[in-house]
């Protein structure tokens, strides 16, 4: 990974800098310097046992396949073959899975540190995924056009899932470091 050019807020002391913290994070392709890890296309294996949209409708044959392969665009090419789909159960779920999904990413992958070291790093600015292609996860825009386009965004999913996960990741932190209480130890 490229050294990450996010910049943390506690190291921001300029105009600058803080104007550029306020900003959000706009991400798309796994190659883009400092932003590319958060794409869902960035190599970061990880195992678990599940393919959670295929068991979702019960497709068990398609879950099986799923889990014979490490490539994104089959994973991607698979989901869509799922017998059974159903949009409105998928709408339901489909986020709550894609933040499971990228917890076990950014706490299960080969370079899990790294990864939650860099998400932890975005501070408290916005997670936007600038895909002019897709207006469910991402914002249907590009990062060069998404400012002068912000009311006519896409929901941003991805983003969103990835801001979850970073306060959770926060929460989990911050649960290690408190000391001992006297309530802890009953």
């Amino acid at each position: 990974m490229p050294v990450t050019t996010i910049p943390h807020p506690s190291t921001s002391t300029s105009t600058t800098n803080a104007a550029s913290i306020t900003r959000p994070v706009y991400f798309w392709r796994p190659f883009e310097e400092g932003t590319g890890f958060l794409g869902q296309w960035y190599h970061a294996p990880f195992t678990v046992d599940g393919s959670t949209k295929a068991r979702l409708f019960g497709d068990e044959k398609v879950a099986r396949d799923m889990l014979k392969t490490r490539d994104p665009k089959a994973h991607k090419a698979l989901g869509r073959k799922v017998r059974g789909f159903d949009e409105g159960v998928w709408n339901k779920n489909k986020f709550e899975i894609v933040v499971q999904g990228n917890m076990h990413k950014f706490t299960l992958c080969e370079d899990a540190e790294n990864m939650k070291r860099w998400l932890l790093a975005t501070g408290d600015r916005e997670l936007v995924e600038a895909s002019p292609m897709d207006r469910i996860w991402g914002i249907g825009f590009a990062a060069k056009d998404a400012g002068v386009n912000r009311h006519r965004w896409g929901q941003n999913l991805l983003g969103k899932a990835l801001m979850a996960i970073r306060t959770r990741l926060r929460e989990e932190e911050a649960k290690e470091k408190k000391p001992d209480t006297p309530e802890a130890k009953t």
